[in-house]
């Protein structure tokens, strides 16, 4: 399934962020020296307010590290113009988060095609397929929490992105579906050869075959 770690698809070199608020001054992370492999799946443990999300909407180009560098592809993205950073994460990365943030007024179907460079409805029911969800023509309003983070999965692969990042995508679920969520994520990982980046609070996900790290504090250390 995964490839060496030597393989640093994703590199982050030294990254800090630093929030001022007046005179104080916090740091959200610190000294993250890490690397993620191309194919590989990631799992990243840690509790609320450690600092999982700020990585990850570094990782997902949506915030500059106040210092360092994250490197995609041997590519230093840190200090690019946003333009180029908005055109890796059009071709690249995909994104879902523990809320699903579903179009309400469209079907799954539409959620998909929206964000599509070219819409496809085909495509869109491939995508749908892959992930185990038949019903097109639902509604957000009309799904299950496990249902909308199929949706999101889907929605996350439209433009055929090569890297997945997910924010605490099992928090909101039972946990017979954040199993169900974890297999489907695994499965993608192996036979679509997604790179798999994913955050949670919950240390009994580490069954899964995957690449450990636990963050505290702002501090990522790996297992």
């Amino acid at each position: 399934m995964n490839e060496p770690e030597d393989c640093a698809y994703i590199e982050l070199n030294d990254i800090w962020k630093i929030y001022k608020n007046e005179d104080d001054v916090i740091h959200s992370l610190s000294r993250i020296n890490c690397s993620f492999g191309k194919c590989s799946f990631n799992i990243i443990v840690g509790p609320s307010g450690c600092g999982k999300s700020t990585l990850i909407r570094i990782l997902g180009l949506i915030e500059k590290p106040s210092l360092g560098k994250l490197l995609i592809n041997c590519e230093n993205t840190s200090d690019q113009p946003q333009k180029i950073r908005n055109s890796i994460i059009r071709n690249e990365i995909g994104m879902v988060f523990q809320s699903s943030n579903l179009i309400q007024t469209l079907n799954a179907i539409d959620n998909l095609t929206l964000p599509m460079l070219s819409s496809d409805n085909k495509k869109a029911k491939e995508l749908l397929e892959k992930v185990g969800f038949n019903d097109y023509d639902k509604f957000p309003n009309e799904m299950s929490l496990e249902e909308e983070q199929r949706v999101c999965i889907a929605r996350a692969m439209v433009n055929n992105h090569s890297i997945i990042l997910l924010d605490e995508p099992t928090g909101a679920l039972h946990s017979k579906e954040a199993y169900e969520i974890m297999k489907l994520l695994q499965d993608l990982n192996n036979f679509e050869g997604l790179t798999m980046i994913l955050t949670t609070n919950n240390k009994k996900l580490s069954q899964f075959d995957c690449n450990m790290f636990e963050m505290t504090d702002g501090t990522l250390l790996k297992e």
